[in-house]
């Protein structure tokens, strides 16, 4: 019996990872690899890049410039949940929302200093918020809330900020690659209909 609730405890944290919870989110990445993703820049036949790994349930980010992932969706209004963490005290990338096929647009900024300023776009409101940012090695958890032209944008469980004038109606969600180790988990997604 404490054998089998061992076991239950132990498994209970991975399951909850990548099941929908009871406020309708779903999984926007299944931890095994990069099923519904795609990366910028590469053609049908081109070898997988080095840079970006799933290992351990984890979306592993080792470095490099390119290329970008991101879904091969397009989503319109929604609410995205997910944790990251750098490696080291100086990083950089971004997490993209309402992008465009190849990225580039809407992205809210991972570099040190500057987290969660818009990059790419036009949302009054939005700023860099670091002082909401846990250091290297912590994991920091971000929401984001996309609804008609308004994003709301959560740090560690604090309103950081809420914007307007967010434009296309739709676009693709990814992260940005951009020279930084950078870790990533619990992508989790709620679209609002």
């Amino acid at each position: 019996m404490k054998r089998l609730l061992l076991l239950l405890v132990t498994l209970l944290p991975f399951h909850a990872t990548f099941a929908a919870d009871d406020a309708g989110f779903t999984p926007l990445f299944n931890g095994k690899d990069f099923t519904s993703w795609r990366f910028t820049g590469l053609k049908e036949g081109d070898p997988a890049p080095v840079n970006w790994k799933v290992e351990g349930g984890l979306i592993h980010l080792t470095g490099g410039g390119k290329p970008n992932l991101v879904t091969e969706r397009e989503y319109g209004d929604f609410e995205m949940r997910f944790e990251w963490r750098a490696l080291k005290d100086k990083y950089n990338s971004g997490f993209y929302i309402r992008t465009g096929k190849n990225t580039g647009s809407n992205q809210l900024n991972l570099a040190k200093g500057a987290e969660g300023a818009l990059v790419g776009g036009k949302l009054e409101g939005a700023k860099a918020v670091p002082q909401l940012q846990k250091p290297a090695g912590e994991w920091n958890t971000w929401r984001v809330l996309v609804k008609g032209d308004k994003a709301s944008f959560w740090c560690n469980d604090k309103l950081a900020w809420e914007g307007t004038g967010l434009k296309p109606d739709k676009g693709h969600i990814g992260f940005q690659a951009e020279g930084a180790a950078l870790e990533f988990r619990n992508l989790r997604l709620r679209e609002i209909k």
